[in-house]
């Protein structure tokens, strides 16, 4: 089904209408899959309050090799009449897909384990795929106009022209993700306001994401006297996301590998600690916050630094620490990129209108 929000009065005229931007991606909300591809979604709005025009092509979910032919089928199409000013694909296959065409210049935006490689079950080597993925990526940064990478680490595997290649880690929407007091946020949950909770925001079942290290950590910290519940929020909406945060003790997060994960950035907003393995640009988002802890892939080591968040009774100044990382800061980023890929420089006018227009195509079956 396709979905369609529309502003009209749009001024079309080449000197003040606004830049024009065609996504293309895998991962997008949906009714079915609120949580995928949050992290897109908020981009997108950030880009469209700076007054872009911009259309998000996400296929409907089916077999991969359907859903990569209909939106080349569809890539192609949309770019033919040059509507677009650039297209931006989110992930390597994605960022290929928007680059099977050569009306518009392609900026492509890696996510994390599409340069970094994906990580297998036993945590000791990667998949099969990994090579193919990791090669594709490199080779896009020569056949692509601009390339954005969340972290100087995924900038350093990228190689390639590294002229090219910004980093632009996500953005925060600070006015989603706040600080709300705990007895609130766990009267909404329904948990016990005498207890200590540890929120785990990932999907325990990829690899990736290390569960099982959480679990040896907390039970590491009840070794050391101290009693606090796990939470896993996976697959939730945004709105509840940020209850889940606010009414828990801290953020753990134990991945094996990231780019520039999305829930320490969202956990700093609502001032709650994190404790975090030394993965992407975590020791720089955390690293100057009191309560907050980087710490090694090692159990007894994640419960000292859950013992340090349980103990810092009072809330963190995360917020203030990343507002750099405010949505609308980093859409600015991306817009710079957008116009050193299309080769000018659009004025303040044009490239800022009240007027915006939104297309999501999230088609689902």
């Amino acid at each position: 089904m396709s979905v369609q929000t529309q502003h009209n009065n749009i001024d079309r005229s080449p000197a003040s209408r606004p830049l024009r931007v065609l996504v293309v991606t895998g991962i997008y909300p949906t009714e079915q899959r609120p949580a995928a591809g949050t992290f897109i979604k908020q981009q997108v709005d950030s880009l469209i309050a700076e007054g872009l025009d911009v259309e998000v092509l996400h296929p409907r979910l089916g077999p991969m090799p359907l859903r990569y032919a209909e939106a080349a089928a569809q890539v192609f199409r949309k770019t033919l009449t040059g509507r677009f000013d650039v297209v931006h694909g989110h992930y390597s296959f994605w960022s290929l897909i928007a680059r099977l065409q050569w009306t518009s210049p392609v900026v492509a935006s890696f996510l994390g384990d599409d340069l970094l490689g994906t990580v297998s079950a036993d945590h000791k080597s990667h998949t099969s795929k990994t090579r193919f993925f990791t090669t594709l990526s490199r080779q896009l940064c020569y056949w692509v106009d601009a390339v954005i990478v969340k972290s100087e680490q995924m900038k350093k595997a990228a190689g390639g022209p590294q002229q090219k290649i910004s980093v632009i880690p996500n953005g925060i929407n600070f006015a989603q993700f706040k600080p709300i007091p705990r007895a609130e946020a766990r009267a909404t949950l329904g948990w016990e306001q005498d207890r200590s909770y540890v929120v785990f925001c990932n999907n325990p079942n990829i690899p990736v994401k290390n569960f099982p290290l959480a679990q040896a950590a907390m039970e590491q910290l009840r070794a050391r006297g101290i009693e606090a519940e796990l939470m896993v929020a996976n697959g939730i909406p945004h709105d509840r996301v940020m209850l889940y945060m606010n009414a828990s003790n801290a953020l753990l997060l134990t991945s094996v590998a990231e780019g520039s994960p999305n829930v320490v950035k969202e956990a700093m907003a609502c001032n709650v600690p994190v404790v975090s393995t030394a993965v992407g640009d975590v020791s720089e988002v955390i690293g100057r916050t009191a309560g907050c802890s980087v710490c090694p892939h090692d159990p007894e080591a994640l419960a000292a630094g859950l013992e340090k968040a349980l103990l810092h009774t009072e809330r963190t100044t995360g917020r203030e620490d990343i507002q750099y990382l405010d949505s609308a800061l980093i859409a600015k980023k991306v817009i710079a990129v957008y116009q050193k890929a299309i080769g000018k420089q659009v004025g303040e006018e044009g490239a800022v209108s009240s007027s915006t227009k939104e297309k999501v195509y999230a088609q689902e079956s």
